[in-house]
């Protein structure tokens, strides 16, 4: 296969992959929400960002706590822990 072949073949490709799997890569984890609670000691609470940082507990732009950056993630308080077990609310959410 020729250079010029070679090049618009590639181009072609990369297009087509681009198109099929731009808009999902792009898109980021999903809106959804918290994963199911196990047990009763400790629940996931759905709460905004900026509640976590006016009670002291993580600061403004904390990595990983908003990774789909909607303002929500999921907290989890259990007993006898001082901080927050918490992680972004990318669970989908399932259509009942």
């Amino acid at each position: 296969m020729g250079n010029a072949k070679r090049v618009i073949f590639l181009g072609a490709l990369v297009g087509a992959l681009g198109a099929t799997f731009g808009p999902a890569a792009l898109a980021g984890p999903p809106d959804g929400g918290c994963p199911p609670s196990q047990g009763a000691a400790a629940q996931w609470e759905r709460v905004t960002v900026q509640s976590l940082v006016d009670a002291g507990l993580i600061v403004a732009g904390a990595q990983g706590v908003d990774l789909n950056n909607n303002g929500f993630t999921c907290a989890m308080f259990p007993p006898n822990q001082v901080l927050p077990t918490i992680r972004d609310d990318t669970v989908p959410l399932i259509a009942t």
